[in-house]
């Protein structure tokens, strides 16, 4: 490829956008405007301050086909969309839905993300503060089922001295992601890339984001530090993690 992919890019999928646009905006203190563009006239742009973080629209009726539930769904900028198409068929992945512009990939574990072709929505996540977009993270059974799939599609490596634990690096040395390797009862029966945003007070984002409708599924441990797993109301899990001075 002719650029190093990268994650550039976050949108939820939601069945009531009524309900979960302002529980994030209480969660994250986001605030709204719309339409994104490219996304359809009752769609919003998520932003922190004037920074666009995010797009939620409501669950288009294909993915209704595919019964997809609620979701965040995390996006990889590529520079060629069908050699990308070509690697994912030839390493194990399926696409499960594609057209000229984006394609949603399944990886070897069921791992799913998007494949996005030059979008210009964003640079890859490197913001610290308050409602940014922190960074994204891989949470699965087995390294060495995904290891040949991520490096032929995007040239990315799976390095770390501990056994589950994993940064996943482009071709240049960058890094992309913190892997974590977990069993089912720790992990939950899917295996899927996670979405993380910083919040200044951890503690008080979890509890806004249970006194607003959602729910929080477990004060945990990430590589980048302590962490809390959401749901929002429609059930789409994001990972909080405390903001930094950057």
């Amino acid at each position: 490829m002719s650029s190093e992919p990268q994650f550039t890019w976050c949108d939820l999928s939601t069945f009531r956008p009524e309900v979960t646009q302002p529980f994030y905006g209480t969660v994250l203190d986001w605030t709204f405007d719309g339409p994104a563009d490219g996304y359809g006239p009752d769609s919003v742009f998520a932003r922190s301050g004037r920074d666009a973080v995010a797009a939620i629209y409501p669950m288009p009726q294909k993915f209704r086909d595919i019964n997809m539930p609620s979701f965040w769904m995390s996006y990889v900028t590529v520079s060629e969309l069908g050699e990308a198409l070509e690697h994912v068929a030839a390493t194990g992945g399926r696409v499960e839905l594609a057209d000229e512009h984006f394609a949603l990939i399944r990886d070897p574990l069921g791992a799913g993300f998007t494949l996005f072709r030059d979008p210009g929505t964003g640079p890859a996540a490197r913001y610290c503060a308050h409602g940014q977009r922190a960074g994204h993270g891989y949470f699965c059974s087995d390294f060495s089922a995904v290891r040949d799939f991520y490096r032929t599609l995007f040239g990315w490596e799976f390095e770390g001295s501990a056994l589950d634990t994993a940064v996943i690096r482009t071709k240049d040395g960058a890094s992309v992601a913190s892997a974590l390797q977990l069993p089912e009862q720790v992990r939950g029966k899917e295996q899927y890339w996670a979405i993380r945003f910083a919040v200044d007070d951890l503690v008080g984002a979890a509890d806004r984001a249970r006194d607003a409708g959602g729910a929080l599924v477990t004060m945990t441990d990430l590589p980048e530090g302590p962490a809390a797993l959401i749901r929002d109301p429609d059930g789409a899990a994001c990972f909080l993690t405390e903001a930094t001075a950057g």
